[in-house]
């Protein structure tokens, strides 16, 4: 295993447990005690954790730095920043849609951003939860637009289903795209357990996954995650990308 890949699954590892020890990533990655420890060290000289008596926790600014990015802006704060990436990621994942499909987006600004630029698309069935999404590609009248129910996120402008129902139950969509928090080599995730959940169904009822993310989701943190990098999984990001982090998620099949 590549160095920049133990050390990002380090830090999803701590995204889920906020804390961990030198011993247990020893034999988690089958290595040596010493190359953790100097794991730790570096991504504590990076102010990404801080280091403890036999291990690593969070950073609290990394942690506080993470919650404030999120909570701090509105959804049309949101939505202003890195507004050309975003553009640009949701002119080349429209790319991957053909006239006629029926596709699941989520919400958030990037499937906003995606939803604008298939504006131009015939006949599409679009499944989605996010109300931003909805409005936008209802506004051609050659697209098919379906909400799913829920409770309303205000904050991120979409409906949240409760976790333990299947909301997608019978339905088979030959692909989804979805905006997420963060991603690293060790997988893609949300900032709470519901919107994981619902986007674990998403997944679950697509034959495809792309996932949409721009730069900064590449050193963002949010704690649960959604799933594992899989074969056929396809990432569309900007040109300011990690390469050490792209290489690793390409390593695996993405």
């Amino acid at each position: 295993m590549l160095k920049v890949e133990r050390q990002q699954r380090i830090l999803a590892l701590m995204q889920e447990t906020n804390a961990v020890t030198v011993r247990d990533l020893a034999q988690a990655f089958s290595t040596s005690p010493i190359t953790i420890r100097r794991d730790l060290l570096e991504l504590g000289d990076k102010g990404l954790l801080e280091r403890t008596h036999g291990g690593a926790v969070v950073s609290h600014e990394v942690l506080a730095e993470g919650s404030a990015r999120y909570e701090m802006y509105s959804y049309a704060d949101r939505h202003s920043q890195q507004a050309a990436e975003k553009a640009a990621i949701a002119e080349c994942a429209a790319q991957y849609i053909s006239d006629g499909d029926s596709i699941l987006i989520n919400a958030g600004t990037t499937a906003h951003a995606l939803a604008h630029a298939l504006r131009g698309h015939q006949d599409l069935h679009v499944i989605t939860n996010g109300l931003t999404v909805a409005a936008t590609a209802g506004q051609s009248q050659l697209a098919h637009v379906y909400v799913l129910a829920g409770r309303l996120d205000t904050r991120k402008q979409a409906t949240i289903e409760r976790s333990d129902t299947d909301m997608l139950a019978g339905i088979q969509i030959r692909e989804a795209f979805l905006g997420v928090h963060a991603i690293s080599a060790a997988g893609i995730f949300m900032r709470d357990s519901e919107d994981a959940a619902m986007n674990r169904a998403f997944i679950a009822a697509a034959s495809r996954v792309t996932i949409m993310a721009d730069h900064t989701k590449l050193k963002a943190y949010a704690s649960f995650r959604i799933c594992p990098w899989a074969p056929g999984h396809r990432l569309v990001t900007d040109p300011a990308a990690d390469a050490d982090v792209l290489a690793a998620i390409s390593a695996q099949g993405v």
